[in-house]
């Protein structure tokens, strides 16, 4: 049990690395791009949000294949789709229960679907901020605006 646990905690690190990275990366891409999405209209931070959240779900299905390969390299399903199948079920915590891991190693289901739940936190809270974060700026804009108005009717 104890090697299986290891197992585990070695991709579960492996998968926060990842998924911290990728995180890391779009927000430095749209810290680069902060004057260009101040200007922005609905359309434009529209867009950012679909890229931010494609981007979002190309790390989790990685960190499936992840896992899905572990499970392919010990033989613990026949095929890659079978091994993909199980970890995205477990990784959702959806575990249909049609495609089930050796007794030996089923606790590496439980410890995948743990940090699956934990990793879509963590997408959640950053798109949160960053949904947050173009509210503040069109709230900005539209109190540049306000303001502009009323001083040039003072004007």
């Amino acid at each position: 049990m104890l090697t299986e646990i290891s197992v585990a905690a070695v991709i579960v690190f492996v998968c926060v690395l990842l998924h911290v990275g990728g995180l890391m990366l779009m927000a430095e891409w749209l810290f680069k791009r902060r004057d260009y999405l101040e200007q922005g209209t609905r359309i434009r931070h529209s867009l950012f949000i679909v890229l931010l959240f494609s981007g979002i779900l190309v790390l989790h299905v990685s960190e499936t294949v992840l896992w899905a390969l572990f499970y392919c390299s010990r033989g613990l399903f026949d095929t890659f789709e079978t091994a993909l199948y199980f970890s995205l079920g477990s990784y959702t915590t959806i575990g249909y229960g049609d495609v089930v891991l050796a007794h030996r190693w089923r606790l590496l289901g439980a410890i995948e679907g743990i940090s699956g739940v934990l990793l879509c936190g963590i997408s959640t809270a950053f798109m949160f901020a960053v949904i947050n974060g173009m509210f503040q700026v069109r709230y900005n804009i539209k109190q540049r605006f306000v303001l502009h108005n009323q001083t040039s009717k003072t004007l």
